[in-house]
């Protein structure tokens, strides 16, 4: 995305818009001439405050238009003002619908009115126009509250930056001018602009609309600290680890935007459905209003029954409750640091009966922990994990970093000649004796028999006689085990673990976080035909991973699920990005897409089977104009409302 501050106002400055032709659009737009919040805002509370007193005054003709002491001819004036007054936007929006070819709803609302005018029925005629209007109004309601749960993103970044110069002066620029590199400084309570690494101790971030996570980070030299988090009480002094662009606030942000333009087969077939049935059920009503009354001269009876037909075919439901279905379950989403691409992402996930996981970085976190500890030939596990720490002291490698961190209390003083072989081991020597930590291999290259321990990570050698060797493994991200446990109860079939890890790291992993199913020393192919071979058997999976080298099983998936802790490449491939790494949120975001899919097809049948009902009745003249009125407006309002339950937050 090419972001910049002509496209968005990081302000919060946000409007939309919003046309009644029922292709339903939900997109967004930001104003930015001169960021003119506050005449947007007042100009939104005229435009509704218009719209109430349309309505209400609407209505009061409507019912004074049934006083029984009028005259014919005042009635009449009553009820046109009504219908006139609340459907004061069906001509030009039938207008424009029918320059471009379309039947919409506001075509054939404006056709029963006035047809309803010319055989009589000028009360039902007010009615219906009035009706309308409300179900509109509701429908605007709804929408303006999905959009608004969505329009709060573009309030998690800040076009500003304080960037500390080589002088130690400061100089506020545009964040889109910030250079990799870049020292920032952030005042008490406001956003940080770009993703940075924290150069100092001290101080904490509220990252909450990033990652949905509540706690506050505690700051310290090294943590990183994502865009668009919100400093507490202390200055901050920051790197930047990114452009503004490539930050993960910017991120977010376009990948919403992106989203709403990737539709569901359930939206895609409504969609569809709408150009094709609008036509017909035009055709449908002016056949029932001709060919019976050519037959019996019945016009105004038939010509009523087709009106009746007209206004309760109104598509209006279904192609506004579904695309709003989808939009609203994004919205709620990614309020909880859930980032879904797209709205057949919702119904992929919703469908998915297994679950894959990559091991590192994803069940387990960046930091390793040790898990045994072997001891030989006269020597402890204590003594064992003691010279392993003062071997390891120099070297930078992570899983030497976590015996030193597991020994802290070491006398460099007493470490001589130390020499390192990266990625397998290093050599120092110790109170005039010789010692070795490393991998197998680096043991073997120097003469050490490794025959009575398999599958440490690290192996200890004093005068090139093994003394012992630890095991280490990712530590486990705290919520892995119960994301585990939440899966299984959802009735996923498959929740299996692909690591390259050699088998008892893969072994330890899965056993602690309750996994029976692994498969351990894959390359990154042989997950991604694994994967196939799943969907083969006839499993839909979903895969988790987080690095360079899971892009491709992310991509193979059904739904492909990345974490946002992990590379760019897995967060740009990925169809739904968690911005915590939290794996419990996996079960959050299943949860969700079940019940936007269980609230959009609950909206499909009421709507057609109250149409199907009410059309027969009219065809026949069973039902009166308020059940057509119910079955058009009614039904759309409880569509609409039965969507925007999405956007209430269920534990």
């Amino acid at each position: 995305m090419t972001h910049n501050h002509d496209e968005h106002c990081h302000d919060g400055c946000c409007e939309h818009e919003h046309n009644h032709s029922h292709g339903v659009n939900l997109e967004l737009s930001c104003c930015c001439d001169g960021c003119s919040h506050n005449d947007n805002e007042n100009e939104e509370k005229s435009s509704k405050l218009f719209e109430i007193i349309t309505v209400v005054l609407s209505f009061v003709l409507l019912i004074a238009g049934l006083l029984p002491f009028l005259d014919e001819t005042v009635k009449f004036i009553f009820f046109l003002a009504s219908a006139v007054l609340s459907g004061y936007e069906l001509v030009p929006n039938a207008i424009k619908g029918a320059k471009k070819l379309k039947l919409d709803e506001n075509l054939l609302v404006l056709i029963a009115i006035v047809a309803a005018f010319c055989i009589g029925d000028c009360f039902e005629a007010a009615a219906v126009s009035l009706f309308f209007k409300i179900g509109e109004s509701v429908e605007d309601y709804a929408v303006e509250k999905s959009k608004k749960a969505i329009e709060k993103l573009y309030e998690i970044t800040t076009n500003k930056a304080t960037v500390l110069k080589d002088n130690g002066s400061t100089v506020e620029i545009d964040a889109d001018d910030v250079e990799i590199g870049d020292l920032i400084l952030v005042s008490p309570y406001e956003k940080v602009p770009v993703d940075c690494v924290a150069v100092e101790d001290g101080g904490s971030v509220d990252a909450s609309a990033i990652t949905g996570e509540s706690v506050p980070i505690e700051i310290s030299s090294g943590v990183a600290v994502l865009s668009g988090s919100v400093n507490g009480p202390s200055i901050l002094k920051l790197k930047a680890a990114a452009k503004f662009k490539d930050s993960a606030a910017a991120k977010i942000i376009e990948t919403v935007e992106n989203s709403q333009q990737s539709k569901g087969s359930a939206d895609k077939f409504i969609t569809k459905f709408a150009s094709i049935y609008t036509p017909v059920v035009v055709v449908l009503a002016i056949l029932l209003a001709i060919i019976p009354s050519l037959i019996t001269g019945e016009w105004v009876k038939f010509i009523h029954r087709s009106l009746v037909f007209l206004v309760a075919s109104c598509p209006c439901a279904l192609v506004l409750s579904i695309p709003l279905g989808f939009f609203a379950a994004i919205g709620a989403q990614s309020k909880k640091g859930i980032i879904v691409k797209g709205g057949k992402y919702i119904e992929a996930l919703a469908k998915i009966d297994s679950v894959l996981f990559d091991k590192t970085g994803t069940l387990t976190d960046n930091e390793f922990e040790i898990d045994k500890i072997y001891a030989l030939n006269g020597f402890s596990e204590d003594n064992v994990l003691k010279i392993a720490a003062f071997g390891e002291k120099y070297s930078t490698h992570p899983l030497a970093q976590t015996v030193v961190k597991a020994y802290p209390d070491i006398d460099e003083s007493l470490i001589k000649n130390f020499s390192e072989i990266p990625g397998n081991g290093t050599k120092i020597s110790l109170g005039g004796k010789e010692v070795l930590c490393g991998s197998e291999k680096y043991m073997k290259n120097n003469s050490v028999d490794t025959k009575e321990i398999n599958g440490a990570q690290i192996y200890v050698a004093v005068d090139r006689t093994l003394i012992g060797a630890i095991v280490l493994s990712g530590k486990l991200r705290e919520t892995s085990k119960s994301a585990v446990e939440g899966l299984f109860k959802l009735g996923m079939k498959k929740v299996v673990m692909l690591t390259g890890d050699n088998e008892n790291a893969a072994k330890m992993t899965a056993e602690k976080c309750g996994i029976s199913e692994y498969k351990s020393g894959l390359l990154p192919a042989q997950k991604t035909e694994i994967l196939e071979e799943y969907k083969d058997e006839g499993y839909s999976p979903a895969f988790v991973g987080d690095g360079i080298n899971d892009t491709p099983t992310l991509v193979t998936a059904d739904v492909g699920i990345a974490m946002g802790s992990g590379t760019a490449a897995a967060i740009e491939v990925g169809d739904i990005v968690l911005m915590n790494p939290n794996p419990e949120n996996i079960v959050n975001a299943i949860k969700m897409s079940r019940r936007a899919m269980n609230i959009i097809k609950s909206n499909i049948v009421f709507a057609i089977a109250v149409k199907v009902i009410v059309l027969i009745l009219g065809a026949f003249g069973k039902a009166p104009m308020w059940a057509a009125v119910f079955a058009d407006v009614g039904v759309c309002i409880l569509a609409v409302l039965n969507s925007s339950r999405l956007l209430i937050s269920k534990k």
